[in-house]
């Protein structure tokens, strides 16, 4: 008696998990990099977003705005690198301080353990946009963003210039030579 029986044997099946074990075991180390690569592009993206929105509202509201580090998303902080947030906010008097009037207009929170951000003198704690659009910095400054593989070819750097103007681009290409 023949019998018509339609599916999988035992052996085309242990064949197929087999074949998607391969696969996965291949595919989840590129995987990973590229999770951490995009991390990366994104974080300096957002970063640059920031100094073109604090850009923006110093030349709208005719007023200074700050974009400085902090780790609460309320004050700029003294202390540790870009990795733990920032903020941007209204700077009345202009002094790099959230006081009591300053209103925060943007935070963004902490960034993955493994990544640091950190800048050369002139951005190692706040950049201060003034009506005008220009920066309170005096000449280009750079802001590099490395995760724990170090300062290598996925390493990104952002030129900010005295116009108040930020840039992503490739570590390497900003002259730099190890993560800030």
């Amino acid at each position: 008696m023949v019998t018509d029986s339609k599916g999988f044997t035992l052996l085309e099946l242990i064949i197929i998990i087999a074949i998607l074990g391969i696969t996965t075991a291949l595919a989840v180390p590129g995987l990973r990099e590229m999770i951490s690569n995009n991390r990366i592009q994104s974080n300096a993206s957002d970063f640059v977003a920031a100094l073109q929105f604090a850009k923006a509202e110093a030349v709208a509201r005719v007023n200074p705005v700050t974009l400085c580090k902090s780790a609460n998303l309320t004050d700029c902080a003294a202390d540790g690198d870009w990795q733990q947030g920032w903020i941007v906010f209204s700077d009345d008097n202009g002094d790099a301080v959230v006081g009591a009037d300053d209103e925060v207009l943007l935070n963004h929170e902490a960034l993955n353990a493994n990544i640091t951000f950190g800048g050369t003198a002139g951005v190692t704690d706040s950049i201060t946009l003034r009506p005008s659009g220009t920066s309170s910095i005096t000449t280009v400054e750079v802001l590099i963003i490395c995760d724990d593989r170090g300062f290598d070819s996925n390493s990104r750097g952002i030129l900010v210039t005295i116009t108040g103007r930020g840039s992503v681009m490739k570590a390497a290409d900003t002259d730099e030579t190890t993560c800030l």
